[in-house]
This record gives structure tokens, sequence and C-alpha cells, in this order.
């Protein structure tokens, strides 16, 4: 049975970390379009959402895919305190009230993840339709293990993990992995029904590259993205 697959991407005007980052140009190009074209090129996917209160990200996106859904997000769901998941409740919303048909499953695409690629999502989204579970995020080997971590508690230091990881040597650490925020994929009645796009007792991990894995949040991740297209 083939499922429905719509994408979502999520990309307001305002930002704290840099101004106007969904039209900042990584090398040249608008980061928004980054992730506009990654799916013009996934044969699975059979709508994409572009929801956004700025203008020109949605102009942007406009020229990028002819096919791809507008959605002029409101005020009051762009501030820093809107939740995510009001913002992708909104959009299907809007979505549906178009007369287009219930998706099985949402794909969540943040415009900070330039990297990705084609193969990324449908390997995620096979993965994730060849499972049990009802949601699915993306994850990449951290840069710093967190057993290097420390906390600050009530004018105390703490570790965030056993301090004996650092006497056992590096080679023996505990296995993690660092939430990437570059892919989610969740069940549209399991989404509605929970409020949420996963639960980390019962979703599908999608392991990813570092490389392909590089947010942009802050002006630094702009530069170091900008220094790894040059390298590359």
């Amino acid at each position: 049975m083939n499922k429905k697959v719509i994408a979502i991407i999520p990309a307001r005007a305002g930002s704290k970390g840099i101004a106007n980052k969904n039209t900042s140009l990584l090398d040249g190009k608008p980061l928004i379009s980054y992730s506009v074209e990654l799916t013009r090129n996934c044969a699975l996917l059979n709508d994409v959402i572009v929801t956004s209160d700025d203008k020109k990200v949605l102009e942007i996106s406009k020229k990028i895919l002819e096919s791809v859904i507008l959605v002029n997000r409101p005020n009051e769901l762009a501030s820093d305190d809107a939740l995510l998941t009001d913002v992708v409740k909104h959009a299907i919303d809007s979505y549906l009230s178009e007369g287009n048909e219930k998706p099985d499953t949402i794909l969540l695409l943040q415009p900070t993840s330039p990297f990705r690629e084609p193969k990324d999502i449908e390997s995620a989204l096979e993965q994730f339709h060849n499972s049990d579970f009802k949601s699915l995020i993306s994850v990449s080997p951290p840069i710093q293990h967190p057993s290097d971590f420390i906390f600050n508690k009530d004018g105390s230091w703490y570790s965030c993990f056993d301090n004996d990881h650092r006497k056992e040597g590096r080679q023996n650490f505990t296995e993690a992995w660092f939430i990437n925020g570059a892919i989610y994929i969740v069940d549209f009645k399991y989404f509605f029904q929970n409020q949420q796009f996963y639960s980390l007792d019962s979703c599908e991990i999608f392991k990813m590259s570092i490389e392909n894995s590089i947010d942009i949040d802050l002006p630094i991740d702009l530069m170091m993205a900008n220094a790894w297209i040059n390298e590359r």
C-alpha cells in the first residue's frame, strides 16, 4: 500500500541567532532554497508545504518549486514562544481546507539543515514505513561527547555522565547520538492524537553523517557551513 506523504517546511521571518536566517545566503543561495530544492528530488513526496510569515521566503519557495503549497503563517505562530506542533497543525488545517485528502505521513524538514540529501529522506521514509513505530527522528554522532559536559545546580558543578567514563578512556564511552533536527517523520493520526512529533520510547532512530547534519542556528554556523562548501 502506497503511503501519502506530505513535507512541511516551517520558515518564519524572525530568528534570535541570525537576522532573517531563512533568507540568509549560504554559498550565494538563500538558506530556505536548500530544503525546497531537496523536496524537488524526492519521488516519495506527494505534496510540499512551506509555512511562513515572510513574503520573501514564500516567493523564493514558489520560484524553486511551482507546485509548492504556500501557507501564510499568522503572527501568533511566528513568535519565539510559538510551538512547532501548533505551526504544523495550522499548516495541515490550511492544506485540508483546500480540499486535499489527509496524508498518512508527515515529514518535517527544518530549513536550518541545508546538507540533507534526497537519499537521506528516502532512506528515512523507507525505514519508517517498514517499522511498527509511529515516528522517526534523525540523529548524528556528537562533535563533543556528552561525557565531557558539566552543569551547574545550586552553585555546584556536576558531570552529565558518570565520571568513570573519563577514567575508562574515550573508546569505552557509552554510545551517544545527537538529535540533529534534520528529519522528523510522524504518522498523521499519531501526531494529532498525541500533539507531539515523537516519544523516545517508541520511535525509529535514523542515523545520519555529521557532514549531512550541519545545523544553521548562529552566525558561526553559517560561517562554518560556507567553509565546508568551499572545502567540498
